[in-house]
Parts: structure tokens; C-alpha cells; sequence
């Protein structure tokens, strides 16, 4: 598998690792050779077999590092910090600013941004070396270690955060039943992450099914480091389905990345279209219990 070793790799997954449900199909396979799966019930995509936990604490441990987050140019810097103050400016329109928990913090950006608008914030990532230079640093609460074994307290937080994450755990299940936990009645919680379903994407399986996209087939999916592949319509469905959220909005996250900033009409339009752009946000509101439990 393009030069991954085959130890560096679970056993193959026999049920939906979101949904439970035992019926998964192979449904691609990309340019270096790593099968995708997707559940016959909810609809998720995600790599199959996946790495195992000590390849990913070798990757992760070199992913997050102190280097500034924004690239080399002070217009992507002002792209970025724009980004995330409207990030906390759209949750701060379906709940008042209290207390923030941020499920794999990065560099720590988005909790001083929210800080500064008077959240109280907490983060949660994965490299310990780095949780502790941030937590001295920025003099905020980050933990590591296993998210559901912290022993944090139940319906603490007005909104749990995670901006590019979802598509990373090789739990993404428990993640979910953990911000529930975390999350008081009425909380919110805030998921960005890629859309495999994107207008872009969508093209480019297109041509490679029609054998006119031969090069870096599924390049897409990410699976360097993405597990999970999400698309806007498949996330909702799961949300409300099994892990007790009422969605509130989705729209499409037009500045992520960007050096430049984007046509405001693109802007305007991905904001309403999230099929449009190759990454969505999504707010849901916590609900009184799970609809459906998923075990």
C-alpha cells in the first residue's frame, strides 16, 4: 500500500464504526491502493482496514507543530483569523457566550479568538508535548489522553468545537457521544470538516469512473491522514438520527485555506450551497436524549 507497512494497519471493519449497522460495502480505492468503505445504512465512507493507534501517534505527534498555522503570507494570516471570529460569531447566534470546550485544539487559535469575545475556553488534542507547551503558554485548560476518559463533568459546556477533526478518530462515534455528554441541554455543537461531496470531488469520481481521471485517483479522500469522509446530507442524518442533535445550519466554509480571499459572489454562494465548496460547517443543538442508541 504505497510503501505502508501491512503492520501499520488494523484488522478490516465488519460493521459501521458511526451506526452499528453490519452491512458495509467496498466502494473505491484510491491511488495508493487503500480500500473505501461505505455503510449500506448511513451512507459514511471511511478508509478500511484503518491504521492502527501507534502509527497515528507517530503521525500526529509530527502533524501539530509550532510552526505558525497560516502559511507564509500576512493576507492568508488575516483570511484565517477572520475565519474563525466568524466561526464564533455564527454559534453566537443560537447560544450566549459561556463556556467553550475545543475537541482537537491544533494550535490553539480558536480558543484565544473566542476568549478574546468572552468565552471561557478549554481544548482537548492528542500530542501531549504539544498540549503542555500550548497550556503553559497560552495559559488555558488543554488536555490529552483518552477524550472519553478525562473525567469531565456532564452538561457543562454551551458548545463543543471541532474544526477539522471529525474526519481524523478512528472513533468518531464516541467523539460524538462524549460532546453530547459534555454539552448542557440547549448546547450547541459545531463540526467542520471536508465534504467529500463536494462539487469538485463529485467531478473528478465522475471522470475516474469513466476512466477519464487516471492519475492520483481519490486523492480527495486524504488518506494520508482522513478516516472518515463526510458529506453534508450523510453528517445531518447521523446527527439526528443516532446521537440526539437537532442541526441547525450547514453551510460551506469558503475561507479555509485560502490565500486570497474568495469572490464574494463564490462567498455568498458556497455560504448557501454547500455543495459548492470542498469543505462545510455544520451547528446542531443538543437534544434532551440519543433518539437511538448506538453501542
Amino acid at each position: 500500500m504505497s510503501g505502508l507497512l501491512p503492520q501499520e494497519f488494523d484488522r478490516p471493519l465488519e460493521a459501521c464504526p458511526l451506526c452499528s449497522f453490519p452491512s458495509i460495502r467496498p466502494y473505491d480505492r484510491d491511488y495508493r491502493g487503500i480500500t473505501i468503505s461505505r455503510c449500506c445504512r448511513c451512507g459514511v465512507k471511511f478508509m478500511n482496514p484503518q491504521y492502527t493507534d501507534a502509527y497515528l501517534s507517530t503521525f500526529y505527534a509530527q502533524y501539530i507543530t509550532p510552526d505558525p498555522p497560516f502559511g507564509p503570507g500576512p493576507q492568508h494570516a488575516v483570511i484565517g483569523l477572520q475565519r474563525r471570529a466568524e466561526n464564533c460569531a455564527m454559534i453566537e447566534e443560537w447560544v450566549a457566550v459561556g463556556r467553550l470546550f475545543s475537541i482537537g485544539c491544533g494550535q490553539g487559535l480558536e480558543l484565544q479568538i473566542a476568549r478574546q469575545r468572552g468565552w471561557v475556553v478549554e481544548g482537548y488534542d492528542v500530542d501531549p508535548a504539544t498540549t503542555r507547551r500550548l497550556s503553559h503558554e497560552l495559559d488555558i485548560p488543554i488536555y490529552t489522553g483518552d477524550l472519553c476518559q478525562l473525567g469531565l463533568p456532564g452538561a457543562t459546556y454551551d458548545c463543543v468545537f471541532l474544526d477539522q477533526v471529525l474526519e481524523h478518530p478512528k472513533q468518531p462515534r464516541k467523539c460524538l457521544q462524549e460532546a453530547h455528554r459534555l454539552l448542557r441541554p440547549g448546547g450547541v455543537l459545531f463540526i467542520g470538516c471536508p465534504n467529500i461531496m463536494s462539487l469538485a470531488s463529485a467531478a473528478k469520481a465522475l471522470l475516474e469512473r469513466l476512466r477519464l481521471r487516471r492519475r492520483s485517483r481519490g486523492r480527495y479522500y486524504g488518506t494520508q491522514h482522513h478516516l472518515f469522509y463526510f458529506s453534508p446530507g450523510v453528517l445531518r442524518r447521523l446527527l439526528e438520527r443516532y446521537y440526539g442533535f437537532q442541526v441547525l445550519r450547514v453551510q460551506g466554509d469558503p475561507l479555509i485555506g485560502k490565500k486570497e480571499y474568495p469572490n464574494p459572489l463564490y462567498t455568498y454562494l458556497s455560504r448557501r450551497l454547500p455543495w459548492l465548496d470542498s469543505t462545510f460547517q455544520l451547528l446542531a443543538r443538543k437534544q434532551a436524549a440519543h433518539p437511538r442508541a448506538v453501542v
